[in-house]
């Protein structure tokens, strides 16, 4: 979800001008100013410019969101990561959709991965371990890249 329909880094720094940075100096600092937010930081979230585009083209399939939550030894930041995604899923796209949601740690993300699995992602980390799991990683800049790759793997399996 986070920065690829969500905008993450947008909400990040709307708390704060260029907190999203402190995430790389003081990730213990960060997280508590994004736990202060409570569950609204995540419910509240608005879409990335082109999220709504990518998710229109993924629910012509069958697709699962599986999203990482912040690790629990944060604090409540990890439950408040996920109610929120699910309540933003229920409200944008649905309830259905969202009870279907996989929200885990980010290590854990490659437990779901399997030969027929594709993810996308924004991390090249996450990517690389889901690849190593067996599964299809798509590393995501821009939805219309992201469907072109898609597209080209669709072509690929036939």
């Amino acid at each position: 979800m986070d920065n690829v329909i969500t905008d993450f880094d947008n909400a990040c720094n709307s708390i704060s001008s260029g907190l999203i940075k402190l995430h790389s100096s003081d990730r213990d600092e960060f997280w508590k100013i994004i736990e202060s937010q409570e569950i609204t930081f995540w419910s509240e979230m608005s879409w990335k410019e082109d999220g709504r585009e990518l998710v229109d083209y993924l629910l012509n399939y069958n697709t699962t969101i599986l999203s990482a939550h912040p690790n629990p030894k944060r604090g409540s930041v990890a439950k408040f990561s996920r109610k929120g995604k699910y309540e933003w899923l229920a409200r944008e796209i649905g309830k259905d959709f969202a009870d279907k949601a996989i929200i885990c740690r980010r290590s854990d993300k490659k437990m779901y991965s399997s030969t027929s699995c594709i993810l996308i992602d924004d991390n090249t980390q996450n990517i690389k371990s889901w690849e190593e799991a067996g599964g299809i990683g798509i590393l995501h800049f821009a939805t219309e890249n992201t469907i072109d790759k898609l597209e080209q793997l669709l072509v690929d399996m036939d």
